[in-house]
């Protein structure tokens, strides 16, 4: 079957004249044919390889050489061409590109990572964060900036976030809800408040996550914690298909908060929520 007949079938099933039978016969026709054309490729170069070596041994060419070994050898040489890039060359399909997947996004953080787009065959594909890669990003960040703190309690503090970034929710969540009830007057009781919630969030409790949030920025408003809190508590809400309570949340971050970075993200989300 000639090759130019095979991908027209190709094209016809894709544009849906064909059934799904068909397609996997005409597959199995082009692939039988990019086979036996391989096969006739690897015979005829063979076969040119050893007339050329015959022909050096025995000096025809230098005395003029039989006219049909002559033959022969354009022949071959000419076979090859054509199998190699002339008309023997068989159509491959074109290339279809990845359908995109859209985000999903994994309250109560950060916005999910961005899709990558569709590369070559061979090119390499970033790879994109998981959500423990950014989980434990922040605790980094946590740790580097809580250890910056002069602070009698900074180093117990620290020993709550090794468990944090082992996500040991079941024993950190008592345990900093303790140290902040210790600890109420220190720059990091909002902080422990906040990871409180975070963890709660992460075991899936939404409404004691959602409480531990307005904790946060009750008791703390002028906390570091506090635009983080309503920023996660806001996510929650949307999460839970709760918009008015999320519009609310997020319309208090921007008010209280305007110069935030989560403030910048919370009016992004309102409009997205408004559309």
């Amino acid at each position: 079957m000639r090759p130019s007949v095979i991908w027209a079938g190709v094209l016809c099933a894709l544009a849906g004249c064909a059934t799904r039978g068909d397609l996997v016969r005409q597959d199995e026709q082009y692939r039988g044919a990019l086979r036996e054309q391989r096969r006739q490729l690897q015979s005829v170069q063979r076969e040119l390889e050893q007339l050329r070596s015959d022909l050096e041994e025995r000096g025809l060419k230098s005395r003029g050489g039989g006219p049909s070994s002559d033959d022969r050898l354009t022949a071959l040489e000419q076979r090859v061409q054509q199998l190699e890039g002339g008309g023997g060359t068989i159509a491959t399909a074109p290339p279809v590109e990845p359908t995109p997947v859209p985000p999903s996004e994994i309250p109560p953080g950060e916005p999910p990572p961005p899709v990558a787009s569709a590369q070559g065959p061979t090119s390499k594909r970033p790879a994109t964060a998981t959500p423990d890669d950014e989980w434990r990003r922040e605790i980094a960040r946590e740790q580097s900036a809580a250890g910056a703190l002069d602070v009698p309690e900074r180093g117990e503090y620290l020993g709550l976030l090794d468990g944090l970034a082992r996500q040991d929710c079941a024993r950190s969540i008592p345990q900093l809800n303790t140290f902040a009830a210790n600890h109420k007057d220190s720059q990091l009781a909002d902080n422990a408040l906040y990871w409180a919630g975070r963890c709660y969030a992460l075991k899936g409790r939404q409404e004691e996550a959602i409480s531990k949030f307005y904790e946060v920025g009750t008791r703390y408003p002028k906390g570091d914690r506090a635009p983080a809190a309503l920023w996660a508590q806001g996510n929650l809400f949307i999460a839970m298909g709760n918009s008015p309570d999320a519009r609310i949340v997020l319309g208090k971050l921007i008010r209280d908060y305007p110069s935030s970075e989560e403030a910048a993200r919370a009016r992004q989300k309102i409009g997205e929520l408004e559309n």
